[in-house]
């Protein structure tokens, strides 16, 4: 167990110099010296989850509502630039979890 433990770290480490995580952070870090702009963006995100969460049968219209609301917002570049690296970075991190669990019978 321990070996395996020592091995996640060294995956965590991978991950940390990943050229995705450094886009991320320096993206995260631009966007949030804006706290108007970070805080318009975070209330965009949560009413994004609310409606692929609570939108009955297909959200396509509400979410299409949502960006045309938030248009300048949407393209603004520092948070283009944040969207697009969290974006990567979630992406690695699935295909990353999704190796890692591969074969796994639970």
């Amino acid at each position: 167990m321990d070996e395996l433990i020592e091995q996640c770290r060294k995956l965590n480490q991978l991950i940390v110099d990943s050229k995705e995580y450094k886009n991320y952070i320096i993206a995260r870090n631009s966007i949030q010296s804006d706290e108007g702009l970070y805080n318009e963006l975070m209330e965009f995100k949560h009413r994004y989850e609310d409606v692929m969460k609570y939108t009955d049968g297909n959200p396509f219209d509400e979410i299409h509502k949502l960006y045309y609301e938030n248009d300048e917002l949407i393209h603004n570049s520092t948070v283009n630039e944040f969207l697009r690296a969290e974006s990567a970075l979630s992406r690695l991190v699935k295909r990353i979890m999704s190796e890692v669990t591969d074969g796994l019978d639970l």
